[in-house]
């Protein structure tokens, strides 16, 4: 009885709060009434949603569930093939091994894949069975009074992952999963992050593989291939379909990896944010997404919320998704502020964190400017990075490359700087040094110009190279710092 009427207090104070947030949001142009305008003719489904849980004034906080996931169902939408699933399935599992892939598509028919905006297609049928089961996993579990609504609704409440076909994938779950699920419903201790450990341990592993189409719950479990994100996807699925609140968390790009990474966050009954690899690991183990180093973390949202507020034509595609910066959550991070140059031509106002990797500048952040410095919010130590701001899909460098040391002391790095460094890697496949040999009398040539039409030798390699090396250049050496205005090149 206790737990009951604790649970209705906590709950009539998220009411009151979301009462005050969408009260008179149906009201001529509110937030709400725009969002149905853009419904189209598929309005009369979210009105229905709305007026079945207002005809029940116990339903009064699925009420406000629903308004959350209408309002802010814009841009969510479905991209899948429209062919048989067995084509589909049968494809996605030879594609990477397909090495005429246009062959493929045009034998299986596959077409292109064909996009859903969910504003004009979803049916207030799949909206209340959502709305109906995600309460229900909330409510049933010994956990879920420590839930908050806010978290619910990101955490748990939301009916779809990605851009993946809909279907009842919450019933699906609750099927397959029904003996843990009652197990966990009958344990009055069990506390969020251990029912995560429990679940994870039951999910299948996967078989790493790339190009995968879009896959919802059922063809994640039927396919069990993938990269990081699809695993990432069936552990949410099967997480919130049994009431565990869990989040995709990602890195656009490690220091010494050629791509990102993506994983899962519980959130335990603190609130705090417990990462674990998928189908992997568990929470509280090493995995990669907190043991490796990065620049920056995010955590993908349902609710609309973009870190640049910028025309979509000029944001860069990282930042066009519904993201929130958790970098802080991260170790071995630091925040500082560096000084702006060419203020002036900085038309949009927003400059972006680059990390240099193989011989190119790749975003992965976003800094604040004012009239003379960028400030950049935990940020990974000990990483190479350059400022910039886009214009027309180019970058252009807003100020000088830094990196923050392990001890958080900020080092600039310019062309005129009496300690400038350069650093260079032995060549060969995974580090193999057996040739570095044939490295001895290579020339590092710098340049202005893109074609080396005016050249400068920077280094000459004299001994056999080890795996890293660093040359310290001499003081009248003037060494172009920007591979987007200058160039570096080795001669063999």
């Amino acid at each position: 009885m206790l737990h009951q009427t604790m649970k209705h207090i906590y709950r009539i104070s998220f009411f009151a709060f979301f009462v005050f947030s969408f009260g008179c949001s149906h009201k001529k142009n509110s937030p709400l009434e725009e969002v149905l305008k853009l419904a189209g003719s598929n309005r009369h489904e979210l009105e229905r949603v709305i007026k079945h849980y207002r005809a029940t004034p116990v339903d009064s906080l699925k009420l406000k569930a629903a308004e959350f996931l209408i309002l802010n169902m814009p841009g969510k939408y479905s991209e899948c093939y429209e062919a048989p699933w067995e084509d589909v399935a049968t494809v996605n599992l030879r594609w990477s091994s397909s090495s005429d892939k246009q062959k493929v598509l045009d034998t299986y028919q596959l077409g292109n894949p064909v996009r859903k905006e969910d504003i004009e297609h979803i049916t207030a049928e799949y909206l209340i069975n959502n709305i109906d089961l995600a309460f229900q996993v909330w409510n049933d579990k010994p956990w879920g009074k420590y839930i908050p609504f806010d978290t619910f609704c990101e955490e748990i409440l939301p009916y779809r992952i990605g851009t993946e076909s809909l279907e009842n994938w919450r019933e699906k779950v609750l099927t397959s999963f029904a003996d843990i699920n009652n197990s966990l419903k009958e344990d009055s201790i069990m506390t969020a992050v251990q029912a995560c450990r429990r679940v994870n341990d039951l999910l299948p592993r996967f078989r790493l593989d790339k190009d995968f189409s879009n896959m919802s719950f059922t063809r994640l479990m039927a396919t069990t291939r993938g990269m990081c994100d699809s695993q990432a996807a069936l552990a949410a699925f099967v997480m919130r379909g049994l009431g565990i609140p869990v989040t995709i968390d990602f890195t656009p790009q490690w220091k010494n990896h050629p791509t990102g990474h993506s994983w899962n966050s519980v959130c335990d009954s603190a609130g705090q944010h417990i990462s674990f690899m998928w189908t992997e690991t568990n929470p509280y183990d090493s995995h990669q997404g907190n043991t490796l180093q990065k620049a920056k973390a995010y955590r993908k949202t349902y609710r609309q919320h973009r870190i640049v507020e910028m025309d979509e034509m000029s944001t860069p595609p990282l930042f066009q998704d519904n993201l929130t910066d958790i970098s802080s959550e991260h170790h071995n991070m630091a925040s500082t502020a560096i000084p702006v140059k060419h203020r002036s031509e900085i038309q949009t106002g927003h400059v972006f964190l680059a990390l240099f990797y193989d011989f190119e500048w790749r975003l992965t952040g976003h800094g604040e400017v004012d009239s003379d410095s960028i400030r950049f919010q935990h940020i990974g130590k000990d990483i190479l990075y350059l400022p910039v701001y886009c214009e027309k899909g180019i970058q252009i460098p807003a100020g000088n490359p830094f990196y923050v040391d392990s001890k958080g002391e900020i080092h600039l790095l310019s062309p005129d700087s009496p300690d400038s460094l350069m650093s260079f890697r032995a060549i060969g496949s995974g580090d193999d040094l057996t040739l570095n040999w044939r490295m001895v009398d290579a020339v590092f040539e710098g340049s202005d110009d893109a074609d080396f039409s005016n050249v400068r030798k920077i280094h000459t390699i004299s001994e056999m190279p080890g795996l890293y090396n660093k040359v310290v250049l001499k003081k009248n050496i003037s060494l172009p710092v920007y591979p987007l205005q200058g160039s570096c090149r080795l001669l063999l």
